[in-house]
């Protein structure tokens, strides 16, 4: 985005304006101050308006680019993190969801989960965004639960900043790891990744009983892979229906196709 400018009455004021204008909250936006307000002469001569110019951060882009803290982690390449869509050697591949990502129970988890922590609360000062992480090990995995008045602002769209911070940690601590012992790390703030999966369990539903009471494939819009899996593995457990996917980057989609196909009509003749 190109830069914008606002004016008010005082700088706070301008600034309200952008926020209001541009429907982002006021962390999201580089504020530079052209001009401070001026009352004038009995504060009606001479009145200046505050002037400031304004544009709104990447916070993706940012978490991608930040500086990483642990001198371990320096091999990683930069280019390597605008590969969000996919974990490319964790086993996870678009309608096949694998364990290969899960750390045995045998290995000592205590040193992988403090590499983890501090690695994206390292990330988190250099954004920067006041928030605290919390740990807990679930079923082998690793769950980091990112706290704080405005961790909402790391969801980004669809869940891509969020998507980004879990790909960056995976693919660091991971690195030297045999893929059998690879850990899973994932990454979530206020309940995203909950919720969001609750809203792709609706949809996946509908569509499955679309496709079932009009016998005909039912499309559901384009989405990313991980949000693919999760339809895939939804739909996997209902036996009069099968999916697949079509379609390539940003336009790849699901297609719900019934089991049972519409009966061939004769035509009248």
């Amino acid at each position: 985005m190109s830069h914008m400018e606002f004016t008010g009455k005082t700088v706070r004021d301008a600034i309200a304006k952008a926020c209001e204008e541009l429907e982002v909250d006021e962390a999201l936006l580089d504020v530079e101050v052209l001009e401070e307000s001026a009352r004038g002469f009995l504060g009606l001569v001479g009145h200046r308006n505050a002037r400031v110019r304004v544009r709104k951060r990447d916070v993706l882009k940012e978490v991608l680019e930040v500086e990483r803290p642990d001198s371990r982690y320096t091999n990683i390449k930069p280019q390597e993190f605008s590969e969000i869509e996919s974990f490319s050697k964790s086993g996870l591949e678009d309608g096949k969801i694998t364990q290969e990502g899960a750390l045995s129970e045998n290995i000592d988890k205590s040193e992988i989960v403090s590499q983890a922590k501090e690695f994206l609360e390292g990330i988190l000062c250099r954004i920067p965004v006041e928030a605290a992480v919390e740990v807990s090990v679930v079923n082998g995995s690793i769950e980091l639960e990112i706290t704080g008045d405005r961790s909402g602002l790391l969801i980004g769209k669809r869940g891509q900043t969020l998507d980004a911070l879990q790909y960056i940690l995976n693919k660091s601590i991971n690195r030297e790891t045999p893929l059998e012992e690879k850990t899973e790390i994932i990454v979530d703030t206020e309940d995203y990744r909950r919720r969001k999966q609750e809203i792709l369990r609706d949809m996946a539903l509908r569509m499955s009983q679309k496709a079932k009471k009009s016998l005909m494939p039912a499309a559901l819009n384009p989405m990313p892979a991980n949000e693919r899996r999760i339809i895939h593995m939804i739909l996997s457990e209902d036996k009069e229906v099968y999916t697949k996917s079509y379609g390539e980057g940003p336009l790849r989609r699901i297609i719900v196709y019934p089991r049972k196909a519409m009966p061939n009509k004769r035509r009248r003749r």
